[in-house]
């Protein structure tokens, strides 16, 4: 019987108590690891190694235990098979969490846009109605209140649109930068204390990512190109598509090798 203070033995207890698998898959994990390493470690045994060095070299050749894990949790079945419901569950929470932080981030940096397209094109660009559209005479009456040198609804209109797209949007990137800080502190807790995926999704959380923003700047392109729901000018729509756009391009950069894990399970 091993000794359990031993270096493969405690290099065991920490893969089990980390790898995110059901336990009869989490054992036969532990179990195929333990050959390896067994056989690995009586090898260096022969050639000369005491055993305490025999047993090191054969955990060194065989990877750290988050290597390990980190193989076994983004594998493209990675995300259901074998994992509890209660793991899959804070996967999804957590994935949820870390999109809504970046995605409010998003929309603070396109407010800075329309920031700048404010400066660059001038408040018509980016908040002044199209032609056709009007507004009720509560409205029309608050916001003369708050820009009382407009002379109509019309530019009182523009005026409050070509801020709020600015005040709302920064402001809603706050709250995203917030969110993210708050994410990094709880993945920073379930780390250390061995919790939690070790990937969020199995690694193709990018993917997501890239999807949502595609779809994003898809949706506002055609919003501004058949002027479905447009009440602003085209800056304010322009604006989200170009930082959705962006977005998708850097995540699908970030999802190639998810992409590849997807096209090698498929082949095989």
């Amino acid at each position: 019987m091993s000794d359990p203070r031993d270096p493969i033995e405690e290099y065991l207890s920490e893969l089990r108590a980390r790898l995110e698998l059901a336990l009869e898959e989490a054992e036969l994990v532990v179990a195929e690891a333990e050959d390896h390493l067994r056989d690995t470690a009586a090898s260096a045994l022969a050639a000369g190694m005491t055993e305490h060095e025999a047993q090191l070299a054969a955990i060194s050749a065989f990877g750290p235990v988050t290597a390990v894990v980190r193989a076994h949790a983004s594998r493209p079945a990675g995300f259901s098979r074998g994992r509890t419901p209660a793991a899959i569950l804070g996967d999804l929470i957590l994935a949820g969490w870390k999109l809504a932080g970046i995605g409010l981030i998003a929309v603070g940096i396109s407010g800075l846009v329309v920031l700048l397209m404010n400066l660059a094109f001038g408040r018509v660009f980016t908040g002044q109605a199209p032609a056709g559209v009007s507004f009720e005479k509560a409205d029309c009456a608050y916001w003369m209140s708050l820009w009382p040198g407009a002379h109509t609804c019309a530019t009182a209109h523009m005026l409050e649109a070509s801020s709020d797209a600015v005040v709302l949007r920064v402001g809603a990137g706050m709250i995203g930068a917030a969110l993210l800080v708050a994410y990094g502190v709880v993945r920073y807790v379930q780390r250390r204390r061995g919790r939690g995926p070790v990937v969020v999704l199995a690694g193709y959380f990018p993917l997501l990512a890239a999807g949502v923003f595609s779809v994003g700047a898809l949706g506002l392109a055609l919003a501004e190109l058949t002027g479905f729901t447009i009440t602003q000018g085209p800056g304010a729509y322009l604006s989200g598509a170009i930082v959705a756009a962006a977005a998708a391009a850097w995540h699908v950069r970030k999802a190639r090798p998810a992409i590849r894990r997807l096209t090698r399970g498929w082949a095989g």
